[in-house]
């Protein structure tokens, strides 16, 4: 099968995508709207000069017609996009089927408030033969657009679970500092603030920690004086960007994995995490509830209280049947429900019936 996928450049969930096809003996393509890393698949990169996400969306336009030639030209089987408002507004103007359109979170969150983007989006979903949402919150946003239930499929793309491997920990020993990590990107959605003005008040009332921050984004400069003018230096590290390969070591090291988001899909950090036996904290949203009862599984706090947040890293001390049965859980849970594997190839069948019809 020749699968053609289009997104901008940096949408670091393509790659499982690219890279499963293609060990499947696929002929796969990638189509990008931005400048791209290097891939295992013919990359083509259709963008006109800079932009960012806030500012020259509008050359997506011009990207897209670049890229409906570029189809025409590799007559592919099916056309995959991902992200709504950049790799499926350019299947639109493609106006080639079968076509999937994936959407991964803030695309549709986002996009949906627009008044510009709103009626865009309903184009697009309706242009699609199958709209994949990676969360059911998406896809009971989806509907509001007035799109048939039938055409939505909700599938994450899972992560690795025999890559992130379960290290079983014994309860958390209130003598050692806690072990707390977060590896969202750091970037205004995943609201790093609350989880910094937290462990501030961590440390107000005297518990020992270490927090490491793993990841890279636009507000790095602003988090860093934070911590600095909260006097957390030296219990705060920025790791930066990590190579996905490294992550599982890392994440093993620690003993709770922190979120903050304001808005999610399907966290794959959350899974990553769960998978490997960290206890999640994280923002009390729909996304993190489809996978987290709070007191069982994880603990919710309330979006941007700090105190809150504070008050639910407070309670794991003292408190070991709930880590260590917690962390049973979730690994059975995202191996049942996220194992990227198993979900891409419900992809794949996707693919096939699009194909036959």
């Amino acid at each position: 099968m020749r699968i053609c996928f289009i997104s901008h450049g940096q949408l670091i969930h393509i790659d499982a995508y690219l890279d499963f096809f293609k060990t499947r003996g696929d002929d796969v393509h990638f189509i990008s709207l931005t400048p791209s890393p290097p891939k295992q698949v013919p990359t083509y990169n259709m963008g006109f000069g800079k932009y960012t996400v806030k500012k020259g969306k509008w050359k997506y336009l011009l990207s897209a017609m670049r890229i409906r030639r570029l189809v025409r030209k590799l007559k592919p089987d099916i056309v995959h996009a991902h992200y709504a408002t950049s790799g499926g507004l350019a299947g639109l103007v493609c106006g080639f089927h079968p076509f999937v359109v994936t959407v991964h979170g803030s695309d549709l969150t986002l996009g949906i408030k627009s008044r510009i983007w709103k009626p865009l989006l309903k184009a697009i979903f309706n242009h699609a033969d199958c709209v994949n949402t990676v969360s059911e919150d998406l896809k009971e946003m989806a509907l509001t657009l007035g799109i048939s239930a039938e055409k939505i499929k909700v599938i994450t793309p899972g992560i690795d679970t025999e890559n992130f491997s379960f290290v079983e920990k014994g309860p958390i020993d209130e003598e050692q500092p806690l072990r707390l990590i977060c590896t969202r990107r750091l970037e205004p959605v995943f609201n790093h603030q609350t989880i910094i003005e937290a462990l501030a008040t961590l440390k107000s009332k005297g518990v020992r920690f270490h927090m490491t921050l793993v990841g890279d984004g636009t507000l790095k400069e602003k988090l860093e004086q934070l911590v600095r003018e909260k006097q957390l230096a030296g219990q705060v590290t920025f790791l930066g960007q990590l190579d996905n390969s490294k992550l599982p070591q890392v994440l093993q090291q620690n003993d709770v994995y922190l979120s903050a988001s304001l808005w999610d899909g399907t966290s794959l950090s959350l899974l990553e995490a769960m998978a490997t036996g960290l206890f999640p904290v994280v923002s009390d949203i729909k996304a993190n509830k489809a996978w987290l009862k709070n007191n069982v599984n994880g603990l919710l706090h309330r979006v941007t209280d700090a105190e809150d947040l504070a008050d639910k890293i407070l309670r794991l001390r003292g408190n070991p049947k709930l880590t260590i049965q917690a962390a049973k859980t979730n690994r059975r849970l995202v191996v049942t429900s996220g194992d990227r594997k198993t979900n891409l190839k419900q992809v794949e069948k996707i693919y096939e019936q699009l194909c036959r019809n």
